[in-house]
């Protein structure tokens, strides 16, 4: 189900696109049961040659990330991950994000200490810049001083997928006594072994997406060497780098809505139903709703080597909120067509339902129509902002 842009050899394809609705899929509902991450499934992703897929080629990766060598590339092997578990399928696309914002804006310094070491290996980077309680994503109640040699912080953050397992997570943070986000906003690269740094998930406990472990950071007096310190002062606004991974989430929501469909015509098959015109009729408006979404998605792509920034983020929208709301209509239809006894735990049916309604929501796709709506009137907007 890979789209033909992508350049890669095509026996490494069929490999990840069968380990994913296989032993990814079989796997899911253990990694479900025990709250565990999916680091099975990520070390064979690894073994594949894929896990590093946004880093640049010279440094270990592929140059896959939407301004690499191949744009298509991370996203479409995202979305193929998550035909068999959006859990995984999150790591991962958190992982890639995380090291494609770590390269971009690294240090040459900072490449040989964390950017070549890290590509060369099994590792897992998070980025965390969610807060509780937080009203806007670029503000922060999580504070950094300068003192001598780099900076101290306190503060609490939240939803760091990957934190229980991760080698570095990317903390967004804002510099105490400045109110402007393009000025106080600062990305620290946080290791679980520096003093005052507590890593938990205990607290993680959703209604679905329960192996994607995201933890609790607890920052208490925590001195970071300017060794760590990603960027400048607002470079994460000013480089609208929101804005470049809408299509991270669409490519998760779409993919694990192609993975419950295939799953649903491989279970009505088995049931004999095949020739019933109900059901095809109903597989049918499916069809066209997936073909909708996927012809945004690969639409809003190319529009990153086509269109100005703004006009791809606005596509990315569009295409993100198109994926969410054909997942959203082929579940409900799954539910009534497949069964009262599909929903019990030996099926995968109701788990890629679960993680979908619990990670859909995780963008607010109000707020993004009505940016696109204020885009439309000529109104002023912000098409990086998630939610």
């Amino acid at each position: 189900m890979l789209d033909p842009q992508i350049v890669l050899a095509s026996d490494v394809v069929r490999d990840l696109d069968h380990l994913t609705v296989t032993e990814f899929r079989t796997r899911a509902a253990a990694h479900e049961r025990d709250g565990t991450l999916p680091l099975d499934n990520l070390r064979q992703i690894h073994d594949l040659g894929l896990l590093h897929t946004t880093v640049t080629r010279g440094r270990g990766g592929l140059g896959g990330s939407l301004r690499g060598e191949d744009p298509a590339l991370f996203l479409q092997l995202l979305r193929t991950i998550c035909h068999g578990d959006a859990s995984t399928g999150h790591c991962f696309q958190v992982h890639n994000h995380a090291f494609w914002l770590l390269e971009e804006l690294a240090t040459p310094e900072q490449v040989e200490r964390f950017v070549r070491p890290l590509a060369a290996r099994f590792s897992l980077l998070a980025t965390v810049g969610s807060e509780p309680g937080r009203v806007n994503m670029y503000k922060f109640n999580t504070k950094v001083r300068r003192v001598d040699g780099g900076w101290r912080v306190n503060g609490l953050k939240n939803f760091a997928t990957n934190g229980p397992h991760a080698d570095l997570i990317v903390t967004f943070v804002a510099i105490d006594g400045i109110e402007d986000h393009f000025q106080n906003h600062l990305m620290l690269l946080i290791e679980p072994t520096m003093k005052g740094v507590t890593i938990t998930d205990d607290w993680y406990r959703p209604n679905g997406m329960r192996a994607a472990r995201s933890s609790v950071v607890t920052l208490d007096d925590v001195f970071v060497p300017d060794l760590h310190v990603l960027g400048a002062p607002g470079d994460y606004p000013r480089g609208r780098w929101q804005g470049r991974f809408h299509l991270g989430f669409a490519a998760n929501y779409l993919g694990t809505t192609e993975g419950l469909y295939t799953w649903y015509l491989d279970h009505i098959r088995a049931r004999g139903r095949a020739g019933d015109a109900i059901t095809q009729l109903r597989i049918g408006e499916m069809r066209v709703a997936l073909d909708a979404a996927r012809a945004l998605f690969n639409q809003a792509i190319s529009a990153w080597n086509s269109e100005s920034v703004v006009e791809a983020e606005l596509i990315s929208m569009s295409a993100k909120s198109a994926a969410a709301h054909a997942a959203f209509k082929l579940s409900h239809a799954v539910i009534l067509g497949a069964g009262a006894t599909a929903q019990f735990d030996e099926y995968p049916m109701s788990r890629y339902i679960r993680d979908l309604e619990t990670h859909v929501i995780h963008a607010g796709h109000d707020r993004t129509a009505q940016i696109l709506g204020q885009a439309a009137l000529g109104e002023v907007f912000d098409s990086t902002l998630q939610r």
